[in-house]
């Protein structure tokens, strides 16, 4: 279960605490029995859709609801509430109901769909780590080359091999000479495991060219630091190891970022443009043609 889908059904159990306390005391099958399991279905439908969860994940969340229910019961005491407290629930349940269902979605972010550019002019924060081969590697040893860098995992069965495909579609669109001039740099958030060997393999396993891809790890604090300086946000999921956003950097030749494009749909042919900005001006198809030849 991810950390969005935990809140949620935490989140569930104690709003439904206090309904099950007033349910106890509502006579079975009457209209205040019905609007009291009424607000906490819709209160349940709220925390579905303000936490993005789909109809499987959201199971939990129904279990969190009865259970928080069943407490409630369990947890009333003697006395009959006055009808205040039953409309104050009533209408609490509906007013947090309705802010759910208004706002947006805690995943609305990650939407496949959706992908930024990002252009700027200033030092790209500089790195040295060790790559795929033990070498130490450092951001200054790419100078004279665009440099495109990636963040990524080897364990991942998400994004992250997804991301050389993108950028093998950005290879198809430009030149030979222009090849010459690009570097691809994906840069682990995952120390403990991603040793030089790992790395290696994955790099085998990818078809990613030795000339062409360089993968670098280290410790915990110089990878902490690599991702923080590049913006890139690493959480724990208990499903995927980690969650983080996906971003595209692009270095020029003198060690400037100069365009950062954010999001998984992120198009080719976008990369490919952005890079082809940094080379010097030579003779080549433009990366929507090259993207037309592909496809044909």
């Amino acid at each position: 279960m991810s950390t969005l889908a935990l809140l949620a059904t935490a989140t569930a159990a104690a709003l439904n605490l206090p309904l099950g306390r007033l349910r106890a005391h509502a006579p079975r099958r009457s209209h205040r029995w019905f609007g009291l399991l009424a607000a906490s279905v819709f209160l349940f439908l709220a925390l579905r859709h303000a936490f993005a969860l789909d109809w499987i994940t959201a199971l939990p969340l129904a279990a969190a609801m009865c259970l928080g229910q069943f407490l409630g019961r369990r947890q009333a005491g003697a006395g009959v509430p006055s009808p205040a407290r039953w409309r104050t629930a009533a209408y609490a349940a509906l007013m947090a109901g309705l802010l759910l269902f208004i706002g947006t979605p805690a995943q609305a972010s990650a939407s496949p769909n959706r992908w930024d550019r990002l252009d700027a002019d200033e030092p790209a924060p500089a790195f040295a780590l060790t790559d795929q081969n033990g070498r130490r590697v450092a951001l200054t040893d790419f100078r004279g080359r665009v440099v495109i860098v990636t963040f990524l995992f080897t364990n991942c069965t998400d994004v992250c091999p997804v991301l050389p495909q993108i950028l093998a579609r950005v290879d198809h669109l430009l030149n030979d000479d222009e090849r010459r001039k690009l570097a691809y740099v994906g840069i682990t958030i995952d120390p403990q495991r991603d040793t030089p060997q790992q790395l290696k393999r994955f790099q085998r396993e990818h078809g990613l060219s030795a000339a062409r891809w360089t993968l670098l790890t280290g410790s915990v604090k110089e990878l902490t630091k690599a991702a923080t300086d590049y913006g890139v946000v690493v959480r724990p999921d208990p499903r995927l190891d980690f969650v983080h956003n996906t971003v595209f950097v692009l270095i020029d030749a003198n060690g400037r970022l100069r365009t950062e494009f954010h999001g998984l749909a992120t198009p080719a042919v976008e990369i490919a443009r952005a890079a082809r900005a940094l080379f010097p001006l030579t003779p080549g198809p433009s990366p929507a043609r090259a993207e037309g030849r592909a496809r044909r």
